[in-house]
């Protein structure tokens, strides 16, 4: 097993789950280097030029920014290069996901041309594997070209169990969203408790939003959001805001990705109206110091998840 620098840490919680389930896993390692001109080297530590001949390879990586997603290209082309039998792909984040059709003309479609790039990877005998998790529009999998296999995680179970542990279900609460994009997800999470939900309806003028109505009657809940991701967090604060207007209690927040633009971001979140902020460990950012700091923030560990698939794929 090979991580990226940036998500080492999660690469280390799957590689720890594997081991104690008695799995015969080894965890290994890339040697990087920069020039001075800006290229980048690698190495894959092995002591025998054959050693992942007829091995399995799993590679975790987000592809939070462009040098983590070249690099699991490089390393991906390398590894197939090596002999090994099988590669799996485990990108818990996938940068760029939000760019996944065109709105104005000329716009690059980049979720497409990425993952038409990450498909350029070699196969050998059993192909490669993608495991992604909760993606902005499940769509993105048919921009995967060939014979690999391509699929989705759902962090969905792990996100309702935490909200079991950390909301008070006694009193008065519903879900909700910080914007009209993410009804069904939203629903998928009302439904589980048996609640209601509400919508905030938002005007977008160049880079700048404003919260127009809020669809719903909130007041008097504690109401949830939920999203898949945030990163600057203002439609997040902004959505806040607006159920606070409207009567809410007090607001939480749910997100699959903790994809912050700037420790500036954390701080900002911090000292916003949201009371919790419940997020998963795909992105990088959630493993900020601000972040891992303040009991603003909690963040839910995915590895399971990924584990529990692995184990599937290695019944095949």
């Amino acid at each position: 097993m090979y991580s990226s620098e940036s998500s080492s840490y999660l690469a280390d919680q799957i590689y720890e789950l594997l081991y104690s389930k008695g799995q015969n896993v080894k965890r290994g390692g890339v040697y990087r280097k920069q020039f001075p001109d800006g290229e980048k080297y690698y190495r894959v530590q092995m002591q025998e030029r054959y050693e992942l001949v007829g091995k399995d390879v799993i590679y975790v990586s987000s592809t939070a920014d462009d040098s983590d997603f070249l690099e699991l290209i490089r390393l991906g082309c390398a590894f197939s290069s090596y002999g090994s039998r099988r590669r799996i792909f485990i990108i818990p984040f996938l940068g760029y996901s939000t760019m996944e059709r065109q709105v104005k003309p000329g716009e690059v479609i980049t979720a497409k041309v990425n993952l038409r790039l990450l498909s350029a990877i070699p196969e050998t005998k059993l192909g490669n594997t993608f495991m992604l998790l909760d993606l902005h529009v499940q769509g993105l999998l048919q921009y995967f070209e060939g014979a690999s296999v391509r699929m989705e995680l759902y962090a969905e179970k792990i996100l309702i169990d935490t909200l079991r542990e950390k909301i008070d279900t006694s009193k008065p609460f519903m879900f909700a969203s910080a914007d009209l994009g993410r009804p069904l997800w939203v629903e998928a999470f009302a439904r589980e408790f048996g609640v209601d939900m509400a919508f905030v309806r938002k005007h977008r003028d160049q880079e700048k939003t404003e919260v127009k109505s809020v669809i719903g009657s909130v007041a008097g809940h504690h109401v949830i959001i939920y999203d898949d991701m945030t990163r600057t967090g203002g439609t997040l604060i902004n959505a806040a805001e607006a159920y606070l207007a409207e009567g809410a209690t007090k607001v939480t927040a749910v997100l699959s990705h903790f994809a912050l633009a700037t420790p500036e971001v954390i701080d900002k979140l911090g000292n916003s109206v949201l009371d919790l902020i419940i997020a998963t460990n795909s992105h990088p950012m959630s493993q900020h110091e601000k972040v891992q700091n303040n009991p603003k923030f909690f963040i839910v560990d995915v590895a399971p998840l990924f584990v529990e698939q692995l184990a599937l794929i290695e019944r095949e």
